[in-house]
């Protein structure tokens, strides 16, 4: 019997520090979220040059780079209204409300506020303003839509 109290009272501080570095895991991964949540701005860098007559958009491909170091290349269709040929051969974008290069995937519609040389688009929390040089974009074209994809 006195061999079963002396395995029984050395293995309960074995349970409390079980118990304790349990309970310092779980403080320690509900902490990980707080920090994943913060937001960072990203560039994206871009040309479209490959124009669809068919589907009035014109194809290229580019470089997402945050602020925080990460980088994503990418596939970028960019769409606009009109009959001439959408090239931008130097294109870039600002992104806002971002927590990962890749919440900058998706398809972005024009949401109205437009300042002159840029066109502003929102794809839900994330918002992206577009610039660009080529004929097209100094003759006033701006894209209706966006759709960036992963290459």
């Amino acid at each position: 019997m006195a061999v079963f109290l002396t395995m029984f009272r050395s293995a309960a501080p074995r349970r409390h520090l079980q118990a304790l570095s349990m309970i310092a895991l779980v403080a320690g991964l509900a902490a990980l979220p707080a920090v994943a949540a913060e937001t960072t701005t990203c560039e994206l860098t871009f040309e479209a040059s490959d124009w669809s007559t068919q589907y009035r958009a014109a194809r290229g491909a580019g470089l997402v780079q945050c602020a925080d170091g990460r980088s994503l290349p990418v596939r970028v269709s960019v769409k606009g209204g009109g009959d001439r040929a959408l090239r931008i051969a130097s294109g870039a974008a600002s992104f806002s409300g971002v927590r990962d290069p890749r919440d900058v995937i998706g398809a972005y519609a024009a949401d109205g506020h437009d300042a002159g040389s840029h066109r502003s688009m929102r794809k839900g929390g994330v918002q992206v303003r577009v610039t660009a040089t080529g004929d097209w974009w100094q003759q006033g074209g701006r894209p209706d839509s966006l759709v960036i994809a992963t290459r």
